[in-house]
């Protein structure tokens, strides 16, 4: 294994699956490995080195000192199924800033050692047409022909065509196929109105919740949802009338601010919105609304 990749253990994995995120506007496919991990309770095990693939650190400074900087921050996890169907391995992990190719390779390189068998891949982009109101769909793209009629009968729609630029998934699913790998790259569209908005306020649990329940689906994982449900609910509750009010105003050809850099990675994506977050949202939105009228 290339020095690069530094692995804590090195388990015999069973057909071996492994599902990945980056962050993305609405933290959707985080928030699906994040839910697995700790539902699975998945164990750590190793993380891609970052010194190659960063460009500019992250840092914290206080009182004058620089206490903290961190590179691409990136993790590992696996679990092992005890009825020896098939083990999963988890990695979530920052866009890498530099030598894509070499950090695709790497990551394929582990998941042959493991013995991957298929990869999944998840994520969302900002939809025109799309409402809060409606169901959250999951679109698949696939390396293999026959992969498409296992998506269509989960419930995913094939991305009917596209031809420009792509992004490291398209990689993935280029590349795995080189290696004799299954991979399914899944993205549920979400609001443009909302995925325009700064990430957390762009956060879109509804997303997350229906890809999660196609790769459970897929793989005959039990997996509780409840949690994402929960945070569906109370998201809708507390910011409904914003997401109307957003929605009306995108109706109208709104000029919206420029999006901010998508999110960090955070440790946890299921962690749950605070009322001070709520309240700090609410003021900032009603903001947003007064310097578009003036």
């Amino acid at each position: 294994m290339d020095e690069a990749v530094r692995l804590f253990k090195r388990p015999h994995l069973n057909n071996a699956r492994l599902v990945m995120a980056w962050p993305d506007a609405g933290h959707v496919g985080l928030r699906v490995v994040d839910h697995l991990k700790r539902k699975l309770k998945a164990e750590r095990l190793g993380r891609i080195e970052p010194y190659e693939f960063s460009l500019y650190p992250w840092i914290s400074v206080k009182n004058g000192v620089i206490e903290r900087l961190e590179l691409m921050k990136n993790q590992f996890y696996y679990w092992q199924d005890l009825s020896m169907e098939r083990d999963i391995v988890i990695y979530k992990s920052e866009q890498p800033a530099a030598r894509h190719h070499e950090y695709v390779g790497l990551v394929l390189d582990l998941a042959c050692e493991l013995g991957v068998k298929r990869i999944y891949m998840a994520g969302s982009f900002g939809a025109t047409g799309v409402s809060h109101e409606e169901e959250a769909v999951v679109l698949g793209v696939s390396n293999y022909p026959n992969l498409v009629s296992l998506m269509e009968s989960n419930g995913i729609k094939p991305y009917p065509e596209y031809k420009g630029v792509g992004n490291l998934q398209s990689s993935f699913l280029w590349f795995a196929r080189e290696r004799g790998i299954e991979a399914i790259s899944l993205w549920s569209p979400m609001p443009y109105y909302i995925a325009r908005l700064p990430f957390p306020w762009s956060s879109y649990p509804k997303c997350s919740l229906a890809i999660l329940k196609k790769i459970v689906e897929m793989e005959g994982l039990d997996v509780g949802t409840g949690e994402i449900a929960a945070l569906i609910r109370r998201t809708d509750k507390e910011m409904g009338k914003m997401y109307d009010e957003l929605w009306e105003q995108a109706k109208k050809e709104f000029p919206y601010q420029a999006m901010e850099g998508l999110p960090s990675l955070s440790d946890d994506a299921e962690e749950p919105i605070s009322d001070e977050d709520i309240s700090r949202m609410m003021k900032d939105i009603e903001d947003f609304f007064n310097r578009g009228q003036q």
